[in-house]
């Protein structure tokens, strides 16, 4: 039998991926977003604003990475150091 090459489904790969708007995440702009607001309100500064490029930066670099990398991040901040962990070896959220 020969070898095929194995058949990669790009609409898959589209169907899974997050949402996202600047190359980033919808959940980590609003939340840069408002963190840069915030810091703004604090400090009545036109200049805090530019604090933003190099959040959205840091982002755009992380989310290139991995696409899900903000919402494993947040079922790991939700759920914390799991008990299985030194029977798995690894961080296994899911039973299975």
């Amino acid at each position: 039998m020969e070898d095929e090459p194995l058949h990669i489904s790009i609409i898959f790969k589209a169907l899974t991926k997050p949402a996202m708007i600047f190359g980033v995440v919808y959940d980590y702009f609003f939340i840069a977003g408002l963190f840069v607001m915030l810091v703004f309100i604090y400090t009545n500064n036109l200049l805090a604003l530019l604090i933003y490029f190099p959040l959205h930066i840091i982002g755009l670099i992380l989310s290139q990475l991995d696409p899900h990398i903000f919402r494993l991040l947040s079922i790991r901040a939700n759920i914390g150091m799991i008990k299985n962990k030194n029977l798995w070896r690894c961080q296994s959220y899911d039973c299975f």
